[in-house]
């Protein structure tokens, strides 16, 4: 109910350019984005996260093709990504994992 209220002050960043980069840059006072996007940007303050009930959560998933020239390495690589051992990296940067 507050669309019309806020519709002009509204600014959606570019492609490639991430939210709290405006905002370091002063150019918008409050911006939205996935933790992991905003967690390594200087100049910002990570206030938390969106309350449960407005919150989104993207899932990343991974494949292998059948016309891999490296489908052994591929296997490993995603073996890796989803072990305990890759926990701690997506953490760091702003990820739970599944």
């Amino acid at each position: 109910g507050i669309t019309a209220q806020i519709q002009g002050r509204l600014v959606q960043a570019q492609a490639g350019v991430p939210v709290g980069v405006l905002v370091a840059r002063g150019e918008v006072e409050l911006g939205f984005q996935q933790l992991s996007e905003l967690i390594s940007l200087d100049g910002i303050t990570v206030l938390g996260p969106m309350p449960p009930a407005v919150q989104i959560d993207t899932t990343f998933c991974a494949a292998l093709c059948k016309t891999s020239a490296q489908p052994d390495a591929v296997r490993e690589l995603l073996h890796f990504l989803t072990s305990a051992e890759a926990e701690p990296a997506k953490l760091r940067h702003g990820m739970t994992p599944a």
